[in-house]
């Protein structure tokens, strides 16, 4: 069975698609088979951060009849990367059904994964639900500032009245301690319980690292160092990487990844 994990934000400019990124690298380090779908359409980004010059993206699927096999990318860190497409107009103004087509056509990968990890646009607009309900499990990205608490709470809320979702877990980025960090998790835990009947689990967090700035820069993801310039970042990796693998998968009333409708 395939573990799928989306990576949610309420809002952009959090660090959802570097922590996507290098949480899927870090797992393929651990010893696990692993897909990175890039499903930002229009505004992917996930191979300029890995340095990768793809070839085709998510709109040949699409529109030009090429199958996931065709588009995947294989990286040099061992994680296969399924590319969105960046500046392509068509893909932002995907309905369901093609949002469906897309969920339905990673299915021949079911035999060669452990874990797909799904970085989905930030906000909470249909693409964003509809991909990150399509998971076993929703990784909300926040940072300990207002903004990032109001979107966070109404990616959360649709959600789970939306697609039934009962339980989300929190990953605390850009934080300058861990008490800091579990210090954000609890006061947002606080508002989103108060007013919705839904689980938070908290997951880790991450430092607000000049490492992870210069990576991003230098397109080298941090999580492939062979020797970590952050320990803390990279404790804070292994971390997350280790709570992904034990999070109880969870189930939505829509069409899900590597699931036939109605079953």
């Amino acid at each position: 069975m395939v573990r799928t994990v989306a990576f949610a934000s309420g809002k952009g400019g959090v660090g959802k698609t570097s922590i996507s990124v290098n949480c899927a690298i870090t797992l393929v380090r651990m010893g696990y088979k692993v897909a990175l779908l890039d499903a930002d359409f229009g505004m992917a980004n996930s191979h300029i951060m890995m340095d990768q010059k793809v070839e085709h993206t998510l709109q040949d699927l699409l529109e030009n009849g090429q199958s996931i096999d065709d588009i995947i990318c294989d990286t040099p860190s061992g994680l296969k990367l399924i590319p969105g497409g960046s500046g392509v107009i068509e893909l932002l103004n995907l309905d369901s059904s093609r949002r469906w087509e897309i969920i339905k056509s990673l299915s021949p990968l079911e035999e060669q994964l452990d874990f797909l990890l799904v970085d989905t646009p930030a906000g909470g607009s249909d693409a964003s639900i509809e991909f990150a309900a399509a998971c076993n499990n929703v990784v909300v990205v926040l940072v300990g500032e207002p903004t990032s608490f109001m979107d966070a709470y109404s990616f959360i809320k649709a959600i789970h009245l939306e697609k039934n979702y009962d339980s989300v877990s929190v990953l605390v980025n850009l934080a300058s301690s861990s008490k800091e960090a579990k210090s954000s998790f609890d006061s947002f835990k606080s508002i989103v319980t108060k007013f919705l009947d839904i689980h938070l689990e908290y997951v880790g967090w991450l430092p607000n690292s000049n490492v992870l700035k210069n990576s991003i820069l230098a397109r080298k993801p941090v999580a492939l160092a062979t020797t970590p310039q952050d320990k803390t970042l990279n404790q804070g990796l292994k971390q997350i990487a280790d709570a992904i693998i034990r999070l109880e998968p969870q189930t939505s009333n829509g069409v899900e990844f590597f699931k036939t409708q109605g079953t």
